[in-house]
């Protein structure tokens, strides 16, 4: 560590999400994202980026729009990377296969013939070993084992093992957080976006050594802060009707987000109790065939068809207004590394109802309604509360307010810095 900087190379591959406005614009790349722009800030390290060499232009227009060019004057080193993982067309063929029982046969068989190969493949590749930097830091991605170097990896969640759907269909070789999972070690490091995230990795991985994964809580962009000034014309941009309140909810439609139980329980809660001036904001990518499906599936749905408004893909600059005017936000995910969502809805003063499993109720505590994921009941009090008892929604915006003190980047990448240089001393 020279003149007591650390020099540490950082893989930025996953900023590639961020080249189309869409949903790929979430969660581990603004954790990239994020956790870059703090390195880059720091007088104490000597920050060098390194990304997939496929994925090098693609970065760089990501880097030129988010990061200010008078601030960002290093280049990626591209020369400087392995690949993940050696890919060959017989495996993309497996991956068509409708049987998921029988594509992860076929898969293992595959990995167990051809490893050696690629073993020997990459042991006949020019060694480049980055023993000149003192850390390699990953955002989510596995690193490759010719980095000699101490390595630290970034972990988000086990989503695809614990969740059974999703394990029949991601949980093979090829999946990024399967290969990584298979690499984890007694050697290396590990951050962990929430102490229940934590707690998973040790759980299902036994081989990490406790006493080298740490808890970095994560944050939100500076930007999300109570804005109300340009909120008609956003409530008019997103087709918002004048003169009505709003729910607002920011996911995907993907079945963990839970998010037709939340549609349906909020129509629900306008029949009981006879509500005519609130509609239910969608906000986020992919909702066309959901919303197809939800009209066609639900019945008597259609008279309030127009009680549901999709507003699809949110520019971060509109965010926080939409925050900022929703009566509340609603989130309840059956699970989540750490749920930026509520951090962000919580920062510009928005009430908040999310589900009371997972990381969620380490982000949210007591400033929100923690409610059970699957529960048609709860979610429908949860909303009669928050539309009856403005007194509780003004208490609970204010304890959001004050949560958010808990959340920094300059905290999350302090942890992260002292961890890397203790450890890197040693």
């Amino acid at each position: 560590m020279a003149q007591g900087k650390l020099k540490l190379v950082y893989d930025v591959t996953l900023l590639k999400n961020g080249l189309k406005k869409s949903g790929l614009r979430s969660g581990v790349f603004f954790v990239t994202l994020n956790v870059l722009k703090k390195l880059w800030e720091r007088t104490d390290v000597d920050l060098s980026l390194t990304c997939k060499p496929s994925d090098f232009h693609c970065i760089e227009h990501v880097l030129d729009k988010e990061i200010p060019q008078a601030r960002f004057d290093f280049k990626i080193n591209e020369s400087k990377f392995f690949e993940f993982y050696s890919k060959i067309k017989f495996l993309k063929k497996i991956a068509s296969v409708k049987n998921h029982r029988l594509e992860n046969i076929l898969f293992g068989l595959v990995e167990a013939v051809f490893s050696p190969i690629f073993k020997l493949v990459s042991a006949l590749r020019p060694k480049c070993n980055f023993g000149e930097y003192d850390a390699f830091l990953s955002s989510a991605y596995l690193i490759p084992n010719q980095v000699k170097t101490k390595k630290f990896v970034i972990l988000h969640d086990l989503i695809p093992l614990l969740l059974p759907e999703y394990k029949a269909r991601d949980w093979k070789p090829g999946n990024w957080l399967y290969d990584l999972c298979k690499t984890l070690n007694h050697d290396d490091y590990y951050f962990t976006n929430s102490e229940y995230t934590r707690k998973d990795f040790l759980k299902h991985y036994p081989q990490i050594d406790p006493n080298k994964i740490t808890t970095t809580l994560l944050a939100c962009d500076e930007h999300f802060r109570p804005s109300l000034m340009h909120i008609e014309t956003v409530k008019e941009k997103y087709n918002i009707p004048k003169g009505m309140k709003y729910v607002f909810s920011l996911c995907s439609p993907d079945p963990r987000k839970n998010l037709q139980r939340t549609a349906c329980t909020f129509v629900e809660f306008l029949k009981k109790n006879d509500i005519e001036d609130m509609v239910f904001v969608l906000g986020g990518g992919n909702l066309s065939s959901f919303l197809e499906k939800l009209y066609r599936d639900i019945e008597g749905f259609g008279e309030y068809k127009n009680k549901i408004i999709k507003a699809g893909y949110i520019d971060d600059e509109d965010l926080p207004a939409l925050y900022s005017g929703a009566e509340w936000f609603t989130y309840t995910s059956m699970y989540e590394g750490f749920g930026l969502p509520p951090l962000e809805a919580m920062s510009c003063g928005c009430p908040v109802i999310t589900s009371n499993n997972s990381s969620l109720p380490e982000v949210v505590g007591d400033a929100g309604i923690l409610i059970n994921w699957n529960s048609d009941q709860q979610h429908i009090e949860a909303y009669e509360k928050y539309y009856f008892n403005p007194k509780l929604r003004k208490a609970n915006s204010e304890k959001g307010l004050e949560r958010t003190r808990k959340f920094s980047w300059d905290k999350c990448v302090d942890t992260m810095v002292e961890v890397m240089k203790r450890e890197t001393k040693k």
